[in-house]
C-alpha cells in the first residue's frame, strides 16, 4: 500500500531493521492501540503489515476469540510474516498481498490499525476514507507516523553527524514522495475523512542511554537501506555517507553517556467511526 517512490529496500537487512524497529517502538503502539479500544473478540485490519510485528501485537490483545488481518504489496515481506506467525504458533492471523484500499472481506471489521504507512501515500484522507468502508460503524482506527521537524531531530552543534544522517534520511523521502509530517496532520485528515478522532494523540521520542551499540546499529542500518535512493536523488555520494556512517557517526553515538533519539517524534492518533 503505497503511492511513492519507495525509499527504503526490500531486502532480508532491511526486514530485520524493520523488526528491531518494532522493538523499539512497541511500547507506544501497544498504548496506542488500547486507548483506541482494542480489546479480546475483536476482528482487526492491519494496513501495511509488513513483517507481521503490529499483527503480532494485535493478535495478543485480541486474543483467540478475536483474530486479525494483515495486508501489504510486499510478497516477501509476508512470506517473512508468515514464516514468523508459524513459528510463534499464532493461529488467529493471516496474511493477504494486496492494497488495503481496495480489501474485500465478507463482513466489516471492528477495527483498522497501520504503523508507517499512510505517509507512503499521495492522499492519505481519501485511504482513510476507503479504509474506514472496511470499518463497521463504531469501529475504531489507529495510526502510528512520524513527525521529522527540525525541532524533533538531533541537535546539529552536539550531534553533526546524526544531524546530517537526519536530514539526508528526511530529505530522501521527501525527494520520494513520502510526508515524513503525516504524523502532525492525522487529526485534520481522519476528521476530513468523515470520522472522530481523538483530541489527545499520543507521542514520543525513542531514546537509548545505556546500550550506545544498539543506537548505533540502529542509524547505521537506516542508513544502509536508504543508501541506494539517497544516492540515486542526489542527497549525498556513497563514499562521504559511508565515512559519515562508519566512523564520524560511530564515534559520536558510543560516546560515554550520550543521549541518543532512535527515531523522529512518533505520533499515534486514534478515531472512531460514526456510528450509524
Amino acid at each position: 500500500m503505497e503511492d511513492t517512490d519507495y525509499a527504503l529496500g526490500r531486502n532480508e537487512d532491511e526486514y530485520a531493521r524493520l523488526i528491531e524497529q518494532a522493538e523499539l517502538l512497541r511500547p507506544l503502539t501497544e498504548r496506542m492501540l488500547r486507548a483506541a479500544g482494542l480489546s479480546s473478540g475483536m476482528r482487526v485490519l492491519d494496513i501495511g503489515c509488513g513483517a507481521g510485528d503490529v499483527s503480532f501485537l494485535v493478535s495478543e490483545m485480541v486474543g483467540p476469540e478475536g483474530s486479525v488481518v494483515g495486508v501489504d504489496l510486499d510478497a516477501e515481506a509476508l512470506s517473512l510474516a508468515e514464516r514468523r506467525r508459524a513459528s510463534l504458533r499464532i493461529s488467529n492471523v493471516a496474511f493477504h498481498q494486496g492494497d488495503a484500499r481496495t480489501v474485500e472481506s465478507h463482513q466489516l471489521f471492528d477495527g483498522a490499525v497501520g504503523r508507517f504507512v499512510l505517509m507512503y501515500l499521495r492522499d492519505a484522507t481519501s485511504a482513510l476514507r476507503l479504509i474506514a468502508e472496511r470499518v463497521r460503524p463504531g469501529g475504531v482506527l489507529a495510526f502510528c507516523e512520524w513527525c521529522a521537524r527540525p525541532t524533533t531531530t538531533a541537535s546539529g552543534s552536539d550531534q553533526p553527524a546524526l544531524a546530517w544522517l537526519q536530514h539526508a534520511l528526511a530529505e530522501t523521502f521527501r525527494r520520494s514522495g513520502a510526508n515524513l509530517e503525516i504524523g502532525t496532520e492525522l487529526f485534520v485528515r481522519m476528521r476530513d475523512a468523515g470520522l472522530e478522532p481523538d483530541p489527545s494523540p499520543l507521542a514520543e521520542i525513542a531514546v537509548r542511554m545505556d546500550d550506545p551499540e544498539t543506537a548505533y546499529r540502529r542509524w547505521k542500518s537506516f542508513a544502509r537501506s536508504m543508501l541506494p535512493k539517497m544516492i540515486e536523488y542526489g542527497v549525498t555520494t556513497e563514499q562521504h555517507a559511508l565515512h559519515l556512517i562508519e566512523f564520524q557517526l560511530r564515534d559520536e553515538l558510543t560516546r560515554p553517556g550520550a543521549f541518543v533519539p532512535l527515531s523522529w517524534l512518533t505520533i499515534g492518533q486514534t478515531a472512531r467511526k460514526p456510528a450509524a
